[in-house]
């Protein structure tokens, strides 16, 4: 039987395919999740999109279950515990943690849900399948009781203010990283690379200091006038930086793409900080990664964090006010980016295309807003997401207009959640051949300096 646990603490859901201890699970993954529900907004399963590198095999102790089906074309691995077809679903912004065995099996998985979901108030379905969570029956005595955290005594002085780059290869958590930092959503989030295309500025304000954090694009090898543009961003914000934040994945071994980005970080006159992300992920070579990764510059300091769990933020924010050189806010008190809403709303399409496609349509995509109209109840949006050739074009749109209105429901709950009003969305794709190797098309875009 499948077995879940509700954590009300954290407000995660543990979904468990095998009845094991939890210390079988020796290796952990991530990867994109939705909820489904019924009609009244209860939730009665879930579905994972997976990548290739987790064999069908591994699902085995999951697929011995009737209530879990896998589609290997898609990669997408459901579990619906009623039996019924979901009535709505909610794409969640936070990566399931996958929990495997030592034999790459997959055991169960926890959820993180937004605070605004209330999950606690939909479980109502799920309850023949809700177990009690063990640490509800350790022994008082034995329960060691931890002083309330408290954030550190802010030091006395002057404000200080400036830039913060946040730079790094492809899919090192700089923007989630980013988002975890100010508190809420500014930047787009995927497990595919290469999801960030502009520098994107966050601003976190505190009594003492103002951070304005740029979020660029991973730094990798172009192959087209987009991927270029891209470079330029990430190559230009370093120079321009006051403090440098260079975020690694500890849980991989650093290659010649690091070795070239710290070459770019050694040159800069900005203080230079080690970002040692994913610490929640187990690796069997951390320290050693973190012995290659100490040697690729001579680091002012070094933070260990978990973007995704929200650890070791407090210190790293610390530390980057400390380097940060005296100075009034550069922005207003309230303002968190310079990104304007139309521009959040369709980098908010593009990431639920980034969350249903594969392979080369979430790359080949830009998203263009046609009509944005404010009427008495709701806010019209018309948008055309733009790809290169035919073939994209129809599996965007999908079997009887199924992807994109998929794509649609996603993004207009998100825009929604962010306008704090009802969308109608309304969204076209059209094809545009080579459009990314195309430099008018990029100036018509905004892709050009």
């Amino acid at each position: 039987m499948i077995t879940l646990s509700y954590n009300p603490d954290a407000g995660s859901l543990s979904w468990r395919f095998v009845d094991t201890a939890e210390e079988d699970a020796t290796l952990e993954g991530e990867c994109d999740a939705t909820l489904l529900l019924d009609p009244q907004g209860q939730v009665v399963g879930v579905e994972l999109a997976l990548d290739d590198e987790i064999a069908d095999d591994d699902l085995a102790p999951a697929l011995a279950h009737p209530q879990v089906s896998f589609d290997a074309a898609a990669r997408t691995l459901t579990v619906n515990l009623v039996g019924e077809e979901p009535a709505s679903v909610q794409p969640l912004e936070e990566p399931a943690i996958l929990d495997f065995d030592p034999d790459e099996r997959l055991l169960a998985f926890e959820v993180l849900p937004a605070d605004e979901f209330n999950l606690d108030q939909r479980l109502e379905r799920l309850a023949p399948f809700l177990i009690e969570r063990e640490e509800e029956h350790a022994d008082e005595a034995e329960e060691t009781i931890l002083p309330p955290a408290t954030r550190p005594v802010l030091p006395e002085g002057p404000h200080r203010s400036g830039f913060v780059a946040l730079v790094g290869r492809p899919n090192v958590g700089k923007s989630t990283l980013l988002n975890a930092l100010l508190g809420q959503k500014v930047a787009i989030v995927s497990p595919k690379p290469q999801t960030t295309r502009t520098a994107i500025r966050g601003i976190l304000t505190r009594p003492d200091a103002q951070i304005v954090f740029v979020d660029t694009p991973g730094i990798h090898e172009p192959r087209n006038r987009l991927g270029a543009y891209m470079v330029k961003q990430a190559r230009r914000a370093i120079p321009d930086a006051d403090v440098v934040c260079m975020v690694v994945d500890i849980t991989r071994p650093p290659g010649s793409l690091d070795e070239r980005i710290a070459a770019l970080v050694r040159k800069a006159s900005a203080r230079r900080i080690l970002v040692l992300n994913k610490i929640d992920l187990r690796t069997k070579r951390g320290s050693d990664n973190l012995q290659a990764y100490r040697a690729l510059a001579p680091w002012d300091m070094e933070v260990a964090v978990s973007a995704l769990r929200g650890h070791g933020l407090d210190a790293l924010v610390d530390e980057i006010v400390r380097l940060l050189p005296e100075g009034p806010p550069l922005y207003p008190e309230g303002q968190v980016t310079d990104l304007s809403e139309r521009e959040i709303a369709a980098e908010l399409v593009r990431e639920q295309v980034l969350r249903y496609t594969q392979h080369e349509v979430p790359h080949s995509v830009a998203v263009e807003i046609e009509e944005w109209e404010e009427k008495e109840n709701v806010t019209y949006i018309r948008m055309t997401i733009l790809v290169e050739r035919e073939t994209q074009k129809a599996i965007l749109i999908g079997a009887g207009g199924g992807m994109l209105k998929k794509i649609g429901s996603g993004a207009r709950q998100a825009i929604e959640e962010m306008l704090e009003r009802p969308v109608y969305l309304d969204l076209w794709v059209k094809a545009r051949e080579h459009w990314r190797d195309d430099p008018s098309a990029l100036r018509w875009l905004g892709y050009t300096e």
